[in-house]
């Protein structure tokens, strides 16, 4: 089995609305990432070493891409997931996958 990280990167443009996301929000996105087979890797404000600085990145470890997909597109987080994108900028996620 391959695991990924999937990774999102972003800042934060009304820290208000955001507050509804997280902390606000945070029992349904852990619980929805449980159910697809996933966990927090980090939550944290990054040390840039190169390239433009976000206020943000997170990581979230799945089984497997598919896994991760499913996460984004389930309909639990969708509930939640529309306040991230309308309190942030510059948003940018990708999946890896971590050497065996």
């Amino acid at each position: 089995m391959v695991t990924v990280l999937l990774i999102a990167t972003y800042n934060i443009a009304d820290p208000e609305r955001f507050a509804d996301y997280s902390p606000g929000s945070v029992p349904v996105i852990a619980a929805t990432v449980a159910k697809h087979g996933g966990r927090f890797a980090f939550a944290s404000a990054p040390q840039m070493l190169m390239g433009d600085a976000r206020d943000v990145a997170v990581g979230l470890e799945f089984p497997d891409a598919d896994a991760a997909k499913a996460w984004l597109d389930d309909p639990d987080y969708a509930k939640v997931a529309g306040i991230r994108l309308a309190s942030t900028t510059d948003s940018h996620s990708f999946i890896v996958e971590l050497l065996p």
